[in-house]
């Protein structure tokens, strides 16, 4: 599998040493320059059918025209464009789809990116109609993905969705992409270092099913990646097909292994954290997903960093463990996530240990793994420096504070991002030990002061 080229991944289906068997239900993968013409010869088994075009004001002016040009004599074309300057993936964005949509569509087709691509592939997951997408930019990792993060009764929440029929990446379009679109992308493959780890942490601590070969898949497309990162703003081909790819993979290995654990961990549940505050407060923002995941993973790397420090035979003796108080709790979330937070308290109260008995079990195991822990928090977490410097090379952000995030939220945030996700990882470990609450004053003195 590491030795496939992307496009040869179109239908792997194999059993893997891991015992389960690997499959990539998408049946063309284009990834190149000028491969938008290629189009109406990978859509012919719906020639002279209703192909329905999703698109926003900006995929239209990039893409969307051409698409347009491309199929219209062979094809029936419908379309709706978007017309929102910040376009959510809501209920309200996924309800006007399902007005407009024709009743005779046979095909769906996205043309742009994360929010298109989620809104058009939940569609089709729905209406059982296949979907193919046309990427507009390297900005993040859904393309060969098989889930759609939306926002519900304003969480962002992750729904089972399906792999597009065709991916098609023309590199002529993505290079052109705006430039924090494009650090985006980078910021979305530097997660999967913490993904990884935190991957590792649930293998160790909650016995969760773990892949060696789709963890080296990724790992071997973010190290390449991580190498070309200072020449990213030159918008050289080689680069952008390089990031391109490792996005697709990362999507890919989502679909392999049937959970996102590949691709997204602590980093991520910030990133949501982040968005939801945003949406919640009415701000607007320019920066992406993927540039909130870039800045996360720094953080998350500080959070390990953190870990390695814990004397957990003291932390064992001062019996703090023990005392997770639920009122607090309720308290931390309704401050951070306002009118969204008893949706999350709903969803996360279940999963969580308020039991003592319980909690001292959980230590017991947390002890008699620490010396993996800590094996995992030093071979494979990079240095929180050398993350923000890999970044800063290809000019993308690195602080809370560019995201326009100030101390207060900022520390509250790293107490409460984990429950968004009954996902385990660092946070949630640095829970279980009683030293959340240090962590985050710990992490956002080094960013704040």
């Amino acid at each position: 599998m590491l030795n496939l080229d992307l496009e040869n991944m179109a239908g792997l289906n194999y059993k893997c040493s891991c015992g389960i068997f690997h499959r990539v239900d998408i049946q063309t993968i284009k990834l190149g320059n000028g491969v938008i013409n290629q189009l109406p010869s990978l859509l012919t088994a719906f020639k002279n059918t209703r192909i329905f075009l999703i698109e926003d004001q900006n995929t239209f002016e990039v893409a969307g025209k051409k698409v347009k040009q491309l199929l219209e004599e062979d094809f029936q074309i419908s379309q709706y464009i978007f017309r929102e300057e910040h376009l959510v993936p809501n209920e309200m964005s996924l309800g006007r789809l399902l007005v407009e949509i024709p009743e005779d569509t046979t095909l769906i087709l996205g043309i742009g990116s994360g929010t298109i691509n989620d809104l058009a592939r939940f569609l089709s997951y729905k209406l059982h109609i296949p979907y193919v997408i046309v990427g507009t930019a390297p900005s993040m990792d859904g393309y060969a993905s098989v889930v759609s993060p939306l926002i519900v009764d304003g969480v962002k929440t992750t729904f089972e969705a399906v792999y597009p029929l065709a991916i098609v990446a023309d590199l002529d379009i993505m290079k052109a992409a705006p430039m924090h679109m494009i650090q985006a992308g980078l910021g979305d493959i530097l997660g999967k270092y913490t993904a990884l780890a935190d991957w590792h942490l649930a293998r160790v601590l909650k016995e969760e099913y773990f892949c060696e070969s789709v963890e080296k898949l990724v790992r071997s497309a973010v190290e390449k990646c991580e190498l070309a990162s200072e020449r990213l703003p030159l918008r050289e081909n080689e680069i952008l097909e390089s990031l391109t790819e490792a996005l697709i993979l990362s999507g890919l290995a989502i679909g392999m292994v049937g959970v996102s654990r590949p691709a997204s961990g602590e980093e991520h549940h910030l990133s949501h954290c982040w968005e939801m505050i945003g949406m919640n407060n009415g701000s607007t923002s320019k920066w992406l997903h993927g540039n909130n995941v870039g800045v996360g993973v720094g953080i998350i790397a500080e959070a390990y960093r953190y870990l390695r420090t814990i004397n957990i035979e003291k932390v064992l003796e001062s019996g703090k463990y023990l005392n997770f108080n639920e009122e607090k709790w309720m308290e931390t979330l309704t401050k951070v996530y306002g009118r969204s937070a008893p949706s999350v308290i709903q969803y996360k109260k279940e999963s969580l240990c308020f039991n003592e008995h319980q909690r001292k079990s959980n230590m017991e195991k947390i002890m008699a793994n620490w010396d993996e822990i800590i094996k995992i928090c030093d071979s494979l977490v990079p240095e929180p420096g050398s993350i923000r410097e890999t970044l800063k090379k290809a000019g993308a952000i690195v602080s809370p504070q560019q995201l326009g995030i100030d101390q207060e939220v900022f520390r509250a945030s790293l107490v409460a991002a984990k429950d968004v996700r009954k996902r385990y990882g660092v946070l949630q470990l640095l829970e279980d030990v009683g030293m959340l609450e240090e962590a985050a004053r710990y992490i956002t003195d080094i960013y704040y002061n």
